[in-house]
């Protein structure tokens, strides 16, 4: 598992944007990449939350989480500024979901489903040189969800 994270991180480092900022990102375009990057961040404050409740989980989350954190800033470098931590997060719980670390990983999940659906539905939506980093980010955490089922 943590050599696919692993892989994942690498593989969105190089998914920036390659037009050196010198046109402007459409608005529309800016807001679902803060968004999923905004997602990323919640996601990765959960794992935070799962790992200090569940110590002996941390060695299958902690490279989970870590590939949140890189998925943020590689949309953050595509935007040519940083994601700020308090970029707009989901309206999900962050509770562990129910006592131990099954009911953490259930919760998570979930989450990651359901972020993972949102990443697509930008993904579809934004100018078609955005399509790759969005699609390599559903896909990340598509996998994360089956990795914790």
């Amino acid at each position: 598992m943590a050599a696919a994270a692993g892989a994942v991180g690498v593989a969105l480092v190089g998914c920036e944007s390659n037009d050196d900022g010198a046109s402007a990102i459409p608005a529309a375009d800016a807001a679902a990449l803060r968004q999923v990057a905004g997602e990323a961040l919640d996601l990765a404050n959960r794992y935070d939350a799962a790992i200090s409740q569940n110590p002996d989980q941390a060695a299958k989350l902690t490279p989970i989480r870590d590939a949140h954190r890189e998925h943020a800033a590689a949309i953050g470098r595509s935007l040519d500024a940083s994601v700020s931590a308090a970029a707009p997060t989901s309206s999900g719980s962050t509770g562990s979901g129910g006592a131990g670390s099954g009911g953490a990983l259930k919760a998570l999940a979930t989450a990651e489903k359901a972020a993972a659906e949102r990443a697509v539905a930008a993904c579809v939506a934004v100018a078609s040189h955005y399509a790759p980093l969005l699609g390599a980010v559903a896909a990340a955490r598509a996998s994360h969800a089956e990795v914790l089922q």
